[in-house]
């Protein structure tokens, strides 16, 4: 609903509801799958938060104060904050069963692994070392893979499709183009995140915020979670595949 069109009523935010459990969901998705339900329950509180005041004010079909959009403010970074340790979490847990057999993740890890411009070309770091030096050398390097793959935290599309690629899921569904389609929602996060949406003053004036259209932003943290969802779901059937016994 417009944000501006009073005739429409006053501006409600909700989140589409939660997707349904992957069936036969996996050891290596249920602590993935947690964390997503979490953060849906989290980001609609916010959204409950917000539409409650709304309807409280006066006038709620009026302007919306600033105070009210710092929730949907919240929301953004909750919904990132949310993606990335859901992803991050799916990585920690299903690569190791995914590299075991599973062709397309095994093959991203071999490319990680012997690219000379990434961690493992040229002399190797003391943190390559000890990795390799381990009880059990895979599970250390994985670990480092997950950090090379999610960075400092995932913030971009490009970082989504590092995700994709290393989890070996189908570049069709989760395309280039797709995950792109979430860059507004990575321009809001870091925004709000590094710059709590503040711009500087141009002119006259004083250091004022940058203008959140609360709809657009109920979009884009719906479509996020609905995202990770995706991952979740393509993980826990590429999961069951690699574990039927072969013939």
């Amino acid at each position: 609903m417009p944000e501006d069109a009073k005739a429409t009523g006053v501006t409600q935010l909700s989140l589409s509801p939660l997707r349904r459990k992957p069936r036969n969901c996996p050891d290596e998705v249920q602590r993935s799958w947690a964390r997503y339900v979490a953060t849906h329950q989290s980001v609609s509180g916010l959204f409950d938060t917000f539409n409650e005041l709304r309807s409280a004010q006066k006038n709620p079909q009026g302007s919306i104060a600033e105070r009210h959009r710092d929730l949907v403010r919240a929301a953004i970074v909750f919904t990132a904050a949310g993606m990335d340790t859901c992803l991050r979490t799916l990585m920690e847990d299903a690569l190791g069963t995914l590299l075991s057999r599973d062709s397309k993740a095994r093959g991203a890890f071999k490319g990680y692994v012997l690219d000379g411009n990434k961690r493992f070309g040229g002399n190797l770091t003391n943190t390559t070392k000890k990795a390799i030096a381990a009880l059990d050398p895979q599970a250390e390097l994985i670990g480092l893979y997950v950090q090379d793959t999610t960075a400092a935290s995932i913030q971009s599309p490009s970082d989504l499709g590092r995700c994709r690629d290393a989890l070996g899921l189908d570049s069709a569904s989760l395309s280039d183009t797709k995950l792109r389609n979430h860059n507004d929602f990575f321009q809001a996060r870091n925004e709000v995140a590094h710059e709590l949406d503040l711009i500087e003053p141009s002119g006259k004036g004083t250091r004022g915020r940058r203008h959140r259209v609360v709809t657009a932003v109920g979009r884009q943290c719906d479509e996020a979670l609905t995202l990770v969802a995706e991952f979740i779901t393509a993980t826990a059937k590429t999961v069951r595949s690699t574990q039927r016994p072969s013939h």
